[in-house]
């Protein structure tokens, strides 16, 4: 199977990208602050995936005998590595599990990787970072549109109580406020979108989680997802997650679980191979993969281990994941990754300054959880 080359990949450069970027990082600001009187009285919180359910001491293996095409960047030498899992809630609030949606993510730092990390200000540590959500899709693919959806985005679930503000927040998304004509409505977003709404809620440890957006690898271009192993998932006791019982139903279950034994996901790659039929500027289209599978190139294994205390939720919280701390060869791909950039850069500054937390890469394990 031919798949395409990094090199024959041209980004979209956008005239006004870098006003509108600003418009965001403007509100990221505002938001960020607020919420340290909104969200969590004295402490700010992240504008998504603000709730933490645990921190897990993990290892992340490379597989050895991978294909060439797949054998690239991190992935090219065969080798273990300390690693940290955090599992959150996508959305930006602070609330019982029943008041916030099932959209949940798996946020990994590996540790101890060579090279020189994106993150010009960080450009010594050896940590990578990968963001991962369980959807396949992301619902906003340019900084403009991004300018309107934020705030939609910022204002779930409450936007969706009732009908009348339900059916503006629908009209709002589709049509950017009213400012496009039909042919360009958001409808790729749109569905992105309500494909949340049809996730169970579930074990954090029995998802799959995506990228949702490209990432360079190496030679080529791709995306990544994180898979629960077929025995890790059969060995699952604690299935089900009964939030209208229990508020924080997701964490408990969390805690059960890896309390009882050990977890193990797969990391994977789909390799793009066209780039019509499997875009990078539009998150919004998933990639099939009947045109290109997706193929383990490492393992995670999550040892059996306790992370009830709130110690581990502090260090959670404090723990900064961004997909731009990575390496060349793994470049994030597509104008919202650019704006993720500074989005996820500013934010966990102002939220580090505002909560009087140290924010420094771990060099090892027992630097991150001491």
């Amino acid at each position: 199977m031919a798949f395409v080359k990094f090199e024959d990949y041209v980004p979209v450069v956008r005239p006004d990208f870098q006003s509108e970027l600003d418009t965001i990082l403007a509100a990221v600001v505002q938001r960020t602050t607020a919420s340290a009187e909104t969200e969590s009285p004295g402490h700010a919180i992240r504008a998504a995936h603000a709730k933490s359910y645990g921190l897990a001491r993990a290892t992340v293996t490379v597989h050895a005998d991978l294909p060439p095409a797949y054998a690239q960047g991190i992935y090219a030498t065969p080798g273990t590595y300390e690693a940290a899992v955090r599992y959150s809630n996508g959305l930006g609030h602070i609330r019982p599990d029943g008041y916030l949606g099932a959209a949940c993510g798996m946020g990994i730092k590996i540790i101890g990787i060579p090279g020189p990390s994106l993150l010009d200000d960080e450009s010594d540590a050896t940590t990578f970072d990968y963001n991962l959500i369980n959807n396949a899709t992301f619902f906003c693919n340019t900084v403009h549109d991004y300018v309107t959806i934020e705030p939609l985005f910022a204002a779930l679930p409450d936007a969706l109580v009732n009908e009348t503000s339900r059916r503006q927040w629908l009209h709002d998304f589709l049509t950017d406020a009213g400012t496009l004509p039909p042919e360009k409505w958001l409808w790729d977003e749109l569905l992105s979108m309500l494909s949340f709404t049809s996730i169970g809620r579930q074990n954090l440890l029995t998802y799959t989680y995506w990228s949702m957006a490209a990432v360079r690898h190496g030679d080529y271009i791709a995306k990544i997802r994180t898979q629960p192993t077929p025995s890790s998932l059969d060995g699952v006791t604690h299935g089900a997650v009964e939030v209208t019982a229990d508020g924080e139903a997701y964490r408990n279950t969390l805690v059960a679980e890896m309390g009882e034994r050990d977890h193990q996901f797969a990391v994977q790659v789909q390799l793009c191979a066209d780039l019509n039929l499997m875009p990078v500027e539009n998150t919004s289209r998933q990639w099939p993969e009947a045109a290109s599978p997706f193929v383990t190139v490492a393992t995670i294994d999550i040892p059996r281990q306790d992370i009830s205390s709130a110690d581990n939720l502090a260090v959670a919280d404090s723990t900064s994941i961004t997909p731009w701390r990575v390496r060349e060869e793994h470049r994030p791909l597509g104008e919202i990754m650019e704006v993720r950039r500074e989005v996820y850069r500013k934010s966990s500054i102002l939220r580090h300054e505002i909560n009087k937390q140290a924010r420094r890469e771990p060099a090892s394990l027992a630097d991150l959880f001491g």
